[in-house]
């Protein structure tokens, strides 16, 4: 061990003892082990893995950990970026750098081999990885493309040199017995990634090569004959496949047919819609519902045909009359599609808010179609130049649509294939003067011309929020609740519980009973039954145990109408690696104590390749009655037998 790190053995074992300051300490090593010139005498790898060691011997939480490594590795790259990009090559004659003249050389070198790659490589390679981002910056790297480089390679960076100190750290024996399949997830992730990148150029390249023979087969104008056959306006979304964009347009076609066939054919809607809303019911509280509410404005059907007119306003003004009416078009179109969609198919919308005065049909979501034909309508405008400005465009563009598109979800009032096909429509919808519009030369003029249109956007949208007109935020449905019923009816049948849990993918199976009794958890599961272990990294990396002890495992998770269970138990079972887990939510609240929704399944771990092969099966009958039978006993509830069997104190479960 090195005087240095000899020296901060210390502060690393005081960490243990003030966890509130390993986090900044954490992010100021990760600092210093990126900074230019700093970088180069701190031992960065052997202080990260020390740190982790604290961290996972104290039990730490570890994602904050994280946080603080990649906030620090990010301002270091970015400071020594900085620096290089100010002093130019007035870096190379500063005296720490002239000491390590070999370092500058390589990092050089693999700048001019990778380019923007090479901040990604050489966050992980030895002596250049403090160097590369000052290299970069002094040879001129655009900052955009070195922030997008620094983030990316920080998020990976951070838990590759953070983890093994933790796992070390929470346990020898644990480390040495989950290490090896860690480092195999590690290198299927890493490969995994690298092999991606590798594909989707090699994937890109010969469907813009096959739109490019297309375009140059079908010539700058339509043939004559498909203007007989009425073929012409499919000749410029054929031509625009040489773009990417052009592929993004056919892609939006596929999502409005796949949505609208759903509709009209399918059962609608799907069981994931369900357990979605359900997720976003369950989880909407009144800050959520504002907050949704007042982002769902920007797709309002009169902010978004403002902000058109103001668009197209703009272009008429400077003599670029055929985008303008484009424009229009374009917006146009999309809303008035969505809404004579609505009109047509009348798909209901969640909670039966179709039925109302204030929502007519779901499918497609007019907000969704409006503001992605507006998006849309700008990005086909903007006059943008280089490959990283367009995709940085494009992206904004996908945030605000798809962000307005999911608070729809968010809020309540829409399915998730609603939105597919509302977003669906708008860019096909919004594309129109990229495509037609193609004879008019772009102009800088166009920029002034989407930020003004931009602006009266928001405005509109804030007016909106204001008066509350026309779209309120009274009319948009609160968070569920758990229902508040009477004992009496619900033993009678007259107050219906779910029978049924509601998961995130759908409907499932059967609940095992419903019981009344218990505030805190379900009476009589108390015997024989004890809470699981909690997730933690090191309970966490049990699952990567070949020989998993299915005591020592963390429950997985399993959702009823979009919320977690309120209790979660486990007992183990007679055969080696199976247990009993029982789950309960609150499905009503009585004046006797709520009504428990319990659910019991058997599960089975065994050994797998690369994680535990895991097995959760429903009890069978004799396996209910045995432990419902038992639970029931200890705490004196009587029995009714429906689909799901309901027990209830004696004083309530009289005879009928």
């Amino acid at each position: 061990m090195t005087g240095l790190e000899g020296g901060l053995a210390p502060l690393l074992a005081w960490l243990a003892e003030h966890p509130g300051w390993a986090g900044a300490v954490i992010g100021l090593i990760a600092f210093l082990e990126s900074l230019a010139l700093v970088g180069l005498l701190v031992p960065g790898a052997v202080l990260m893995f020390m740190a982790g060691a604290a961290v996972g011997g104290s039990n730490l939480p570890i994602l904050p950990m994280l946080l603080w490594a990649m906030a620090g590795a990010i301002l270091g790259d970015g400071l020594s970026y900085w620096l290089g990009w100010h002093f130019r090559a007035r870096l190379r004659s500063l005296p720490v750098i002239r000491r390590y003249p070999g370092t500058i050389a390589q990092a050089e070198r693999l700048f001019y081999r990778h380019g923007g790659k090479s901040v990604v490589i050489g966050r992980f390679v030895g002596p250049v990885r403090p160097v590369i981002p000052a290299v970069v910056g002094m040879l001129g790297m655009p900052p955009g493309r070195f922030l997008l480089a620094n983030v990316s390679s920080a998020v990976v960076w951070a838990p590759a040199y953070l983890l093994p100190g933790v796992v070390f750290g929470a346990s020898l024996i644990l480390a040495l017995e989950v290490m090896g399949r860690l480092m195999a997830w590690l290198v299927i992730l890493f490969g995994g990634f690298f092999l991606l990148r590798w594909l989707l150029p090699r994937i890109d390249r010969p469907l813009r090569l096959a739109g490019h023979r297309l375009a140059r087969a079908l010539g700058r104008r339509p043939p004559t004959s498909w203007r007989w056959l009425g073929l012409r306006p499919l000749h410029a979304p054929l031509r625009a496949l040489r773009h990417r964009g052009g592929w993004l347009w056919w892609l939006a076609v596929v999502a409005i047919v796949f949505s609208a066939g759903h509709a009209l054919l399918g059962a609608s809607p799907q069981g994931w819609e369900r357990g979605l809303v359900a997720l976003a019911d369950a989880h909407r509280s009144d800050l959520v519902r504002v907050a949704a509410w007042r982002v769902t404005q920007l797709g309002g059907l009169l902010p978004v045909l403002l902000a058109a007119a103001a668009l197209a306003g703009f272009l008429w003004h400077h003599h670029q009359p055929r985008r303008a009416l484009l424009v229009l078009a374009a917006v146009v179109l999309a809303a008035a599609g969505a809404y004579a969609l609505k009109a047509g198919l009348g798909t209901p919308r969640p909670q039966g808010l179709s039925e109302g005065a204030d929502f007519i049909a779901a499918f497609p979501s007019a907000h969704a179609a409006g503001i992605a034909a507006l998006v849309t309508a700008w990005v086909v405008l903007l006059p943008i130049r280089g490959r990283y400005g367009r995709r940085s465009v494009i992206t904004l563009g996908l945030v605000i649509g798809l962000g307005v598109g999911v608070t729809r979800v968010v809020l309540g009032v829409h399915w998730p294939l609603d939105v597919v096909g509302g977003l669906g429509l708008g860019v096909v919808c919004g594309a129109l003067p990229g495509l037609a519009g193609s004879a008019e030369r772009v102009s800088g003029h166009q920029s002034l011309a989407v930020l003004g249109s931009a602006l009266v956007l928001v405005m509109a949208a804030t007016l909106t929020e204001v008066t509350h007109w026309p779209d309120p935020l009274e009319a948009y449905p609160r968070g569920a609740q758990v229902p508040e019923i009477a004992a009496d009816d619900w033993w009678v049948g007259a107050a219906t519980l779910a029978d049924r849990r509601l998961g995130l993918g759908g409907r499932r199976g059967w609940f095992t009973a419903q019981w009344l009794g218990g505030e805190a958890m379900p009476t009589g599961f108390d015997a024989g039954w004890q809470a699981p272990p909690r997730w933690r990294w090191s309970t966490t990396l049990r699952w990567l145990s070949p020989q998993p002890s299915v005591e020592r495992l963390p429950v997985l998770p399993r959702w009823h109408a979009g919320r977690l269970p309120d209790v979660v138990r486990i007992q183990p079972a007679a055969e080696p690696g199976m247990r009993l887990v029982l789950r309960a939510w609150r499905g009503a609240t009585t004046a006797q104590g709520p009504v428990w929704l319990v659910w019991i399944e058997t599960v089975t771990v065994r050994g797998g390749v690369l994680l535990p092969r895991l097995t959760r099966v429903a009890l069978d009958q004799a396996g209910r009655e045995a432990v419902l039978g038992r639970a029931a006993e200890r705490s004196a509830l009587q029995r009714r037998d429906d689909r799901v069997p309901r027990y209830a104190p004696a004083s309530l479960a009289a005879p009928d």
